[in-house]
This record gives C-alpha cells, structure tokens and sequence, in this order.
C-alpha cells in the first residue's frame, strides 16, 4: 500500500520516488499532529498499518494526547526544504495528492474521520476534501 501510495505521488506531482517516500511520513505526521487527539486516535486506526508502523509508540501517544498548531505553510515548507522538493507548489501538490491518497485508502470509507479533521487545516485551497 504504502509503494503504491510513493508512486502514485511521484507520477502525478512530478517528484522522484525518494522524495515522496520522505514526503509520506512528513505529511501523515503533520495531519496527525493538527488533529484533535480523538480524531488522531481515530485516523491512527483508519490509516493502513504500513502508514502508521512509521511512528514510535512515544509519537502515536502524542499524537493521541496532544494537538499541535502547525500551519499550512510550516508543512510545505517542511517538505520543501527536507524532502529535496526545492518547489513549494509541487510541495503544496505533494501534500495534496498524499491526502488525497490517504483518504482513498484509508478504513474509513466514509470520509466523516478525514474530513472533518482536514476541513480544519485552513482555508488555503489546500484541503482536498473539504
């Protein structure tokens, strides 16, 4: 799944497979640390396990218990600058198509977990599903 997910971002963003390999992890944490710790609790089970496996026990703890106030823009950043993107709209993309990835393949079909958890990273236009 999560080859899959490293691929398909690659393609569509136009990066290298490295890059979105590193790019997954950043951005998976990032939704998980934005989020409310029983909307991360609930991502954390709806997320495919080779997603979650990533973090420590003492990550998916904080996860739980604490909301960090991360920006958009902190995200991209991130990711432009650690990632090697070097591009901060391919980094937007990047973020975008991970989400949207994550979303496709999450257990929660529904989309009610994500998407209330998403609609609340800002208004940008980065938010795919809300």
């Amino acid at each position: 799944m999560l080859d899959m997910i490293i691929n398909l971002v690659a393609q569509k963003v136009g990066i290298s497979p490295q890059m979105a390999q590193m790019a997954v992890p950043l951005v998976s944490k990032f939704i998980l640390q934005k989020s409310e710790p029983n909307q991360a609790s609930g991502l954390l089970s709806a997320l495919p396990s080779d997603i979650t496996g990533m973090f420590s026990d003492d990550e998916k703890s904080n996860f739980t218990t604490t909301k960090q106030d991360l920006t958009e823009d902190e995200m991209i950043n991130t990711l432009d600058s650690q990632c090697g993107i070097n591009d901060k709209e391919k980094s937007k993309q990047a973020v975008s198509e991970i989400m949207k990835s994550l979303q496709q393949n999450s257990n929660q079909k529904d989309g009610d977990l994500f998407g209330s958890m998403l609609g609340n990273l800002g208004n940008k236009g980065l938010n795919p599903f809300g």
